[in-house]
């Protein structure tokens, strides 16, 4: 008989060990979904259970559903990598790398391939807000790089018990990706209160190093320690281990990553998944030029979305050049040896701890 496990164990197991990605899958899957009974609080960053209540005698879809209580196994796939930019000037103007991403999705809305599309917009102050686009306008909304953690599965539930929707894009970081992986693999039989993993279509995945803490990095760094007023931040980017903050087109902020590495949220320092290695198109700027995104294709229907868009004029892209495609595999190892240390730091620690 399986052992019944819980919120609690969660808490236990990952939430209190900083192994949680905060990437809301137990959220989406909570079998007490429409009572809101557990949720994301973003002042803590972390899922939380509402006040006085217990999980049921019969749950656990949260614990069974987190990728860092078990990774689910990679499926075989292929890797074309390019360099692409979008032909659509109000997107290029309004987003960053040259609009792929956004494109992309437009293109998914536009064929009918989606309904929908799971993004992140800046609900002001450059806080992350998750958010259903079902159009041009809605996508610009959701453009650009964000920094710190959206909790982007909950977005699944919203398109679905809120929109309607039957058909869905989900775009997020690699934790997103691989969390809902981990929703598709667990499935509405075993440990899935909801059988929302059949509504995502598309899957779209950002390269990323990592996030930081809200508080640390915009209000301690950004505003505190260099004056920085948020409200006026059009763009931040992290490129070449430089992040860059922008209003317009003055740079305000120039700085290594190594001055805001003590902002990184602990669940990121123990991922080692760079560019998003379960999704079906792989998006960032590492690789290419100014300007440009670099394209990862990994599945027949990735192909399918990326050949359809390059083939009615959303986007314009050639091979990538082999030192880009080479810097981006650097990246994806170093992010992979960095995880698997962590991981066995912490270990060490507390091995050393028990004694």
């Amino acid at each position: 008989m399986e052992e019944k496990r819980d919120f609690g164990d969660l808490e236990r197991e990952v939430i209190e060990k900083g192994k949680c990605a905060l990437c809301g899958g137990c959220v989406a899957t909570c079998r007490l979904l429409d009572y809101g009974y557990l949720s994301v609080d973003f002042s803590k960053e972390r899922p939380v259970i509402r006040e006085g209540q217990q999980c049921p005698p019969d749950c656990g879809y949260c614990y069974h559903q987190c990728p860092r209580v078990e990774k689910p196994a990679l499926r075989e796939g292929f890797e074309e990598m390019y360099e692409v930019v979008s032909t659509d000037e109000e997107i290029i103007n309004a987003c960053q790398d040259g609009g792929v991403v956004t494109s992309l999705l437009a293109y998914a809305l536009d064929d009918a391939l989606v309904e929908g599309c799971v993004t992140v917009a800046d609900k002001g102050e450059w806080r992350p807000e998750v958010q259903v686009a079902m159009d041009k306008a809605g996508l610009i909304k959701g453009a650009g790089s964000k920094y710190t953690p959206a909790a982007a599965l909950t977005g699944i539930a919203d398109a679905i018990l809120t929109y309607d929707l039957w058909s869905v894009a989900l775009v997020g970081t690699p934790c997103d990706m691989v969390s809902y992986e981990k929703m598709l693999v667990v499935g509405r039989g075993t440990h899935n209160a909801h059988n929302f993993s059949s509504h995502i279509r598309l899957r779209i995945g950002l390269f990323c190093m990592g996030s930081y803490g809200y508080e640390q990095l915009m209000k301690t760094y950004l505003e505190e320690e260099h004056g920085i007023d948020i409200n006026e931040v059009t763009k931040m980017q992290i490129s070449d281990n430089v992040l860059h903050v922008y209003t317009g087109d003055k740079e305000l902020l120039s700085a290594g990553i190594e001055d805001i590495a003590d902002y990184k949220r602990d669940g990121c320092k123990v991922c080692e998944d760079f560019t998003g290695l379960f999704s079906d198109i792989s998006v960032g700027n590492v690789g290419s030029p100014e300007g440009k995104s670099s394209v990862i294709v990994r599945t027949d229907f990735g192909k399918e979305v990326f050949e359809g868009a390059l083939e009615r004029g959303y986007i314009e892209a050639k091979p990538i050049e082999p030192s880009g495609a080479d810097l981006i595999h650097r990246l994806m190892k170093e992010k992979k040896e960095a995880g698997i240390a962590e991981k066995g730091r912490r270990k060490k620690k507390m091995e050393e701890g028990k004694k």
